[in-house]
């Protein structure tokens, strides 16, 4: 099994990936966020023990499932993403047995598996930086080409609400966070403002800053990022789902498995691979 690596084949990994700054691969971590495990956990657990995450990051997600006990593998199209998980599962040598690693574009990607996966997982909207529909279906038909027959696929959306596509240009909101680890009061502050919406394409670019703040209140360092996130409605979603070959199982409204309504903050689809090819 390839533990760590790249993928034998596929499209060239993006330059423009908001994530392609080693600095704001770290910042990433410090905003928390676990609402989702305990059900990547439980499907897992159903569903068996190998899992794929698509878009895997720091290794939120990867982490857990590989101390769980489950064959995991994480792919990502940012190397200093990667390095960060990688230093995680350094820090627990037991996990290295479990948990694989690969530099790779979720858009086109053929790893060297010996076999298929039980359970694939997009989390946290990262299915969104894929602006074009046909990149979006091909990220799809790569995640079922890994899975076995009957697999299934977690994918985590966004309901882009009215109040949502309707923030006007400029409109802001902020987290503060303070850390505390390396014995100082850091705070980070991150603003997120809305650069542009264009509704015609589903697309809307967001600019990020992040400011490291010491505790004498200057300003030490500072990172801009503008990231395209386009939005995807019910129904587009599962209809390119079922062009990917999945057949839509089930949509939650939230991590608890919450039935979905309009008024919604996610779209949790579970699709699965049909255990028989049609004729």
């Amino acid at each position: 099994m390839l533990r760590d690596g790249v993928a034998i084949s596929g499209t060239r990994v993006q330059a423009e990936q908001p994530w392609a700054d080693a600095r704001l691969a770290r910042l990433y971590d410090a905003f928390p966020f676990e609402a989702d495990l305990p059900l990547y956990l439980e499907l897992a657990r159903t569903q068996g023990r190998r899992v794929l995450e698509v878009a895997c990051g720091t290794g939120r997600v990867v982490v857990p499932l590989a101390r769980a006990g489950f064959d995991v593998v994480g792919i990502d199209a940012s190397a200093h993403m990667l390095a960060v998980a990688r230093e995680k599962l350094d820090a627990e040598p037991e996990l290295s047995a479990l948990a694989g690693l690969v530099h790779a574009d979720m858009r086109d990607f053929r790893l060297a598996e010996e076999a298929p996966f039980d359970l694939a997982v997009v989390a946290v909207k990262s299915f969104a930086y894929l602006t074009e529909r046909q990149d979006q279906l091909r990220c799809l038909q790569a995640i079922a080409g890994h899975l076995r027959p009957g697999g299934l696929l977690a994918i985590d959306l966004l309901n882009p609400q009215p109040e949502w596509l309707g923030a006007a240009r400029g409109s802001m909101r902020d987290d503060l966070l303070h850390q505390s680890a390396d014995g100082r009061g850091i705070t980070l502050w991150r603003v997120e403002s809305v650069v542009s919406t264009d509704l015609a394409r589903q697309v809307r670019t967001i600019r990020s800053v992040y400011e490291c703040i010491d505790d004498r209140g200057s300003v030490f360092e500072k990172r801009f990022v503008d990231w395209p996130y386009r939005w995807t409605y019910r129904f587009e979603a599962e209809h390119l789902l079922e062009r990917a070959g999945f057949a839509i199982e089930d949509l939650f409204g939230g991590y608890a498995g919450e039935p979905f309504t309009s008024n919604s903050d996610a779209m949790i689809f579970l699709a699965r691979k049909p255990r028989f090819r049609s004729v």
